[in-house]
């Protein structure tokens, strides 16, 4: 008698793919996107229009907790195109990574997708994974002993209570890899990545200094 093992073709990783594959997972859910595209789209466009019918009132701080739930959403949408899952073309899949990414929320994709692949071909890998490197938190204990400075030893001792602060910087901390991505990055379109980048944060801090006072368009 043949047995299972015997009659099953590849390795593990391979027949779980093809039971995947079967059960359609991987299929491309055109509406679901086309509907997220759209709503999200909508939401953003009210968003904005709301920020300019309110004007200088500090109930803009309701818009943007609105928008910062918007920019997540969009965010999620770039990230989906750059794995390549929205559009049957590559070609489509870097549209909408370049506009919900560099043009809509300032994060360049091409510096994303390097490092987001970086981190899937060595998932927690401290000396491969970007995400879990060195930086403001210590993600091992050889990490935590690295740290210098009577400041440093004591953030990566108490880092559990601090995650959640130090989480509302995050936004500028990937805005500024985003722009230094630009120059370090490798990716297909630099050029366009870096004229929409631009566009992002001159439109963004243009309309916000025009419509706000500086202290309210700093808490914005």
């Amino acid at each position: 008698m043949t047995s299972t093992l015997d009659t099953r073709r590849g390795s593990d990783y391979a027949e779980l793919s093809r039971e995947i594959r079967a059960a359609k997972l991987l299929d491309r859910r055109r509406l679901h996107y086309a509907a997220r595209i759209v709503t999200t789209g909508v939401v953003f466009a009210g968003s904005w229009f709301a920020f300019a019918w309110i004007g200088d009132s500090w109930y803009q701080t309701i818009v943007a907790a609105v928008l910062g739930i918007v920019f997540t959403q969009l965010g999620f949408l770039g990230h989906d195109g750059a794995h390549q899952q929205i559009a049957a073309k590559r070609s489509g899949n870097d549209m909408v990574g370049l506009i919900a990414g560099n043009l809509l929320t300032g994060l360049s994709i091409g510096w994303w997708i390097d490092k987001h692949n970086r981190h899937h071909a060595n998932p927690n890998h401290e000396d491969h994974d970007p995400d879990v490197g060195a930086g403001a938190l210590a993600w091992t204990e050889e990490q935590a002993r690295e740290r210098r400075g009577r400041f440093g030893r004591w953030a990566a001792g108490h880092q559990a209570y601090l995650f959640f602060p130090m989480l509302t910087l995050e936004g500028l901390s990937l805005h500024a890899a985003s722009v230094q991505g630009l120059f370090r990055a490798p990716m297909r379109h630099r050029a366009i990545e870096a004229v929409l980048l631009v566009a992002h944060l001159a439109g963004y801090f243009a309309v916000l200094f025009t419509v706000l006072s500086p202290v309210k368009a700093l808490v914005f």
